[in-house]
C-alpha cells in the first residue's frame, strides 16, 4: 500500500518543480508557504527519504498540514502520484498523542465502536447532555459540533430484492461514517436502488474502507481493512459507494469494482422513471474526492437536473476543499476552519434552500457551520433528494 523509501524518492523526483499546482493547492493559499504547497512538500518528503532532512516536528506539521484534496493532481503536468506520497509520508512519521488524535484513533482502529458511541451520542443529545459533556471535556466541544440530529441504528438485511422487474445486482458500501451518521442516506440509497430494478446486496463482513486509518498514518491497518473488503465484496457486482471520500479510498487501493452511486445511477433506464417536481434553488458542492479521485462530478449535476422545476447551480469556489477532508476538521481545526468560511460565503451568495454533498465528512463540516450561523439551507445527499422526489418517506426492513 505505502510506497518503500527508492519509490517515493523516485516519485518525488518525476516533480519538475514547475508550480502549476501552487494556484490549486488550499493550504498554499492560505498561507502562502512553500512549505505548505505539494511541491514544497514533494521535496522535504524526498529530503527526508534521502536522510537530509530529519523527520522532526516542523516536518511532520507540514506533512499533516496537507488536506489530501489532491486537487494538484489535476494540474500536474508529470502526473506525479501526490496521493500516494503524501500517505506513505504519513505513514512513515511519529503519531500524535493530544487526545484528539487518540479519540481519533481508537475509533479508526475499532469501527465496530462507531456504533456504540452513535448510541451514546444519541442518548446523551437526547438528555440534552452534549454541552455539559463539551464543557468538562473541551477536547471534545468540536467533535461535538459536528454532530446532526443523530439516526436510529440500522440492522441491515444481506439483501434488499427489487419489487420492479430486475436489471441487475449491486453491493452497498456503507461506510462506517454514513452507518453511524447518515444511515438515511443509506437507506434512500437502497430505494431508489430498488425502485430502478436493483437487488442490493450489503456484506456483512464489509470493512471500513480505511481512510482514515491511512490519514492517521497506520498504512497496515488500511491494508487490512481493504483485504477483508477484496473479500467480504463480489467482483461481479458494481459496488456502490454513498461517501466519495470512501469511494476513494477504495478506488485507489482495493480490487474491485468501485463506483459512486450518482454515477452509477446516471448510467441507468430512467425513461420509465416518474420524479415528482421540486420548487426548489440547490446548491451542489463538489466534494474533493469526487471531483479529483472519483472524478464523477459531472454525474451528480446530470442525476439532480432529472427533477423536474429544480434549479440546480454549482457552488462557487467548487475547485477548493472545504476543510472537512477525514479528520483534518478536528484534528487541523483552525485551517480547517478557515477554508469552511470562504464555503460558508460562496453558499451565503446563492439563493439555495438546499445543499447537495456526496460526503459524509464535508457534510458534517458544512452543516455545523450553517448551523452555527443559524442558516436554513439544509445539506443533503444528492441520492436523498432523488429519493424523496420518487416517494420515499422512510425504510422498512
Amino acid at each position: 500500500m505505502s510506497l518503500n523509501i527508492q519509490q517515493i524518492i523516485a516519485e518525488a523526483d518525476r516533480c519538475v518543480a514547475c508550480g502549476l499546482c501552487l494556484p490549486h493547492c488550499p493550504t498554499y493559499y492560505k498561507t502562502g508557504s512553500e512549505a505548505d504547497s505539494p511541491r514544497g512538500r514533494i521535496q522535504l518528503m524526498s529530503a527526508v527519504a534521502r536522510d537530509i532532512l530529519p523527520s522532526n516536528e516542523r516536518y511532520q506539521q507540514h506533512i499533516n498540514g496537507c488536506l489530501s484534496c489532491r486537487n494538484c493532481e489535476t494540474a500536474c503536468p508529470n502526473g506525479v502520484n501526490y496521493g500516494g506520497l503524501i500517505d506513505s509520508a504519513r505513514a512513515g512519521i511519529a503519531k500524535p498523542v493530544n487526545l484528539t488524535h487518540k479519540l481519533t484513533n481508537i475509533l479508526v482502529q475499532k469501527p465496530a465502536l462507531m456504533g456504540f458511541a452513535g448510541n451514546v451520542l444519541k442518548l446523551a443529545q437526547q438528555l440534552g447532555l452534549l454541552k455539559v459533556i463539551s464543557v468538562l471535556i473541551p477536547a471534545l466541544k468540536k467533535p461535538i459540533t459536528l454532530l446532526p440530529q443523530l439516526p436510529n441504528q440500522q440492522n441491515w438485511l444481506d439483501l434488499y430484492r427489487t419489487n420492479q422487474s430486475k436489471k441487475g445486482d449491486v453491493s452497498l458500501f456503507l461506510g462506517c461514517i454514513s452507518n453511524t451518521f447518515d444511515t438515511e442516506t443509506l437507506r434512500a440509497s437502497v430505494f431508489v436502488l430498488n425502485h430502478l430494478g436493483y437487488d442490493v446486496h450489503i456484506p456483512k463482513t464489509q470493512a471500513c474502507c480505511g481512510g482514515l486509518a491511512r490519514q492517521q498514518g497506520n498504512a497496515e491497518l488500511a491494508k487490512d481493512y481493504i483485504e477483508k473488503n477484496n473479500t467480504a465484496f463480489s467482483k461481479a457486482n458494481p459496488v456502490i459507494t454513498v461517501a466519495s471520500g470512501c469511494g476513494a479510498g477504495l478506488q485507489d487501493y482495493a480490487d474491485l469494482p468501485i463506483q459512486d452511486i450518482s454515477a452509477f445511477l446516471i448510467q441507468c433506464d430512467w425513461q420509465n422513471i416518474s420524479l415528482q417536481p421540486i420548487d426548489a434553488d440547490i446548491a451542489l458542492h463538489e466534494p474533493c474526492t469526487l471531483r479529483n479521485v472519483q472524478k464523477s462530478h459531472a454525474s451528480v449535476m446530470a442525476l439532480l437536473k432529472k427533477i423536474p422545476s429544480a434549479n440546480v447551480q454549482n457552488l462557487s469556489g467548487n475547485a477548493q476543499c472545504c476543510g472537512g477532508a477525514g479528520a483534518y476538521m478536528l484534528t487541523q481545526a483552525d485551517m480547517a476552519d478557515a477554508l469552511l468560511n470562504d464555503k460558508l460565503a460562496a453558499i451565503d451568495k446563492t439563493k439555495a434552500t438546499l445543499l447537495a454533498t456526496s460526503n459524509i465528512g464535508c457534510a458534517l463540516h458544512i452543516a455545523a457551520g450553517l448551523r452555527a450561523q443559524n442558516n436554513s439551507v439544509k445539506v443533503m445527499h444528492p441520492v436523498t433528494i432523488i429519493a424523496k422526489q420518487l416517494g420515499y418517506t422512510g425504510f422498512i426492513d
